[in-house]
């Protein structure tokens, strides 16, 4: 059982807060001395009584041992026996089924959990242990990519079915591992990615970005179509996974929530293309405010429908008036007087590099400040 599960578990029934408490492992070994030599037992001591407290064994280190403590709670005989079973069976050595007899959606199912535990954990560079026989497929560099589905009224794809898709879509062997019921985490090996003919007037990195910006989306469009309709995907840079997974994933998890905040209409979201989203995501809510109090005169300005469209078409087409009007289907015209209007209620004209720059600051940070 999950550490967080069965907390909550114990918590239910003893109608009462666990509370974390840290020790050195020498003191936890002095205060069950003596109730190991009562005991004549080779099973750790799990549970013990200080003062008016209950203490529970939860985690246990070579200089440092996790404990929970109920406080001032007098626990029945059923209800410490209850508990005193529990925690043993969660300090027994788990078995291990060897990895090497287990089919591929079962190797794959357990890489997927053992990257969530890693997360949880906090440890985004950890190796992949031995016990894995998919190691020796780990030391290849690939792309990664995260798939997060939104099919909540409807049953998603089995393993089989969306591995078989992506090897259509790819043409050839990749790694899938479900992180949950609608997080898939997918290495494809990057050889699959490259392009035919190298370009070698392009910068090197630039050509990578938009390969893989391209395979993105035909990835997502093969994705809406055949299978599961709404969804986000988001693309990494190539990596050697034997190392580093949990922390490729997070930061995918990271890339998929900017681009969901902050441009909510799109489901592909690159991390090349969200560095602003990233920096202003990164400021505590107390500096947003003031710095909105500061900078905006009227704030009803930013809140118009028009113009608000009207300035994200802008930006995203470098700030060209011919370009805007165009992708607007309006007249130029139409479009220098709305930008007029904006000056004038705002004081600050976007045609200019300064001030572009701080509506453009001022429209993401609208979307994240409460």
């Amino acid at each position: 059982m999950e550490k967080q599960a069965l907390q909550l578990h114990i918590e239910r029934i003893l109608g009462k807060k666990l509370v974390p408490l840290s020790v050195p492992t020498e003191e936890w070994h002095d205060w069950t001395k003596a109730q190991d030599f009562e005991r004549q037992s080779s099973a750790p001591v799990v549970m013990h009584q200080r003062n008016s407290n209950w203490v529970l064994l939860w985690k246990s280190g070579t200089s440092t041992t996790e404990l929970m403590q109920v406080d001032e709670h007098d626990l029945t005989e059923q209800e410490r026996q209850w508990i005193e079973l529990i925690l043993w069976m969660e300090h027994q050595p788990k078995p291990v089924l060897p990895s090497t007899h287990l089919g591929d959606e079962q190797q794959a199912l357990m890489l997927g959990q053992w990257i969530i535990e890693r997360m949880r954990e906090g440890d985004g560079s950890a190796e992949v242990p031995d016990t894995f026989s998919w190691k020796n497929k780990m030391f290849t560099q690939v792309v990664p990519f995260l798939l997060v589905a939104e099919h909540a009224h409807r049953e998603g794809p089995g393993y089989k079915d969306l591995y078989r898709l992506m090897k259509s879509y790819f043409g050839g062997d990749l790694i899938l591992l479900p992180l949950s019921e609608k997080e898939w985490f997918i290495l494809c090996p990057e050889q699959l990615t490259q392009a035919n003919e190298a370009d070698d007037d392009e910068d090197e990195r630039e050509t990578m970005e938009e390969l893989l910006t391209s395979f993105c989306l035909g990835l997502y469009e093969l994705l809406a179509n055949e299978w599961v309709g709404e969804s986000h995907l988001s693309i990494g840079y190539p990596f050697s996974p034997v190392k580093g997974m949990p922390g490729v994933v997070a930061q995918l998890r990271e890339t998929i929530y900017l681009g969901r905040t902050f441009h909510v209409t799109d489901n592909i979201h690159l991390p090349w293309e969200l560095h602003l989203e990233r920096l202003v995501n990164s400021i505590s809510d107390e500096v947003r405010k003031q710095f909105l109090q500061r900078v905006v005169t009227k704030a009803d300005s930013f809140t118009d429908v028009e113009t608000m469209a009207t300035l994200g078409t802008f930006f995203q087409y470098d700030c060209s008036v011919s370009e805007t009007a165009k992708r607007l289907y309006i007249h130029r015209n139409t479009l220098l007087y709305r930008l007029d209007k904006i000056k004038h209620e705002t004081g600050l004209d976007v045609r200019k590099f300064t001030d572009a720059v701080l509506v453009k600051l001022i429209l993401l940070l609208y979307k994240v400040t409460k």
